[in-house]
């Protein structure tokens, strides 16, 4: 698969105060990759007792890194230079069916401000 839709960047929330401060914690990029938009299907949230519901906004395809995890932070920017932030929601580390290249497929949920 091409990786040509944009960039991704993955950061996690970290503590960045000197120690014995309270805590501040603010996003901190670890890694960067071309991404591939997935295909993906949608369906109504309708919350019931004792089952997680997961929002899908977007499934994008990435070069493999597995330090990506759920709760991590993803920025997209495509190629106009539009940026949308997004959470992970599940991380899938694996190999691309059609050449065999380890990649990481994630799906995120988006940020509301």
């Amino acid at each position: 698969m091409i990786l040509d839709t944009g960039i991704c960047t993955v950061s996690r929330k970290t503590n960045i105060s000197k120690p014995g401060d309270m805590p501040v914690y603010a996003d901190v990029p670890y890694w960067w990759s071309w991404y591939a938009e997935l295909s993906y299907e949608t369906a109504p949230a309708r919350p019931t007792p004792d089952r997680e519901e997961v929002r899908t906004d977007a499934r994008v395809r990435v070069l493999q890194c597995r330090e990506i995890a759920n709760h991590d932070r993803v920025t997209l920017a495509d190629q106009r230079g539009r940026e949308t932030a997004y959470e992970v929601t599940r991380a899938w580390h694996g190999l691309d069916e059609d050449s065999g290249q380890p990649i990481t497929d994630l799906t995120l949920e988006v940020i509301r401000p």
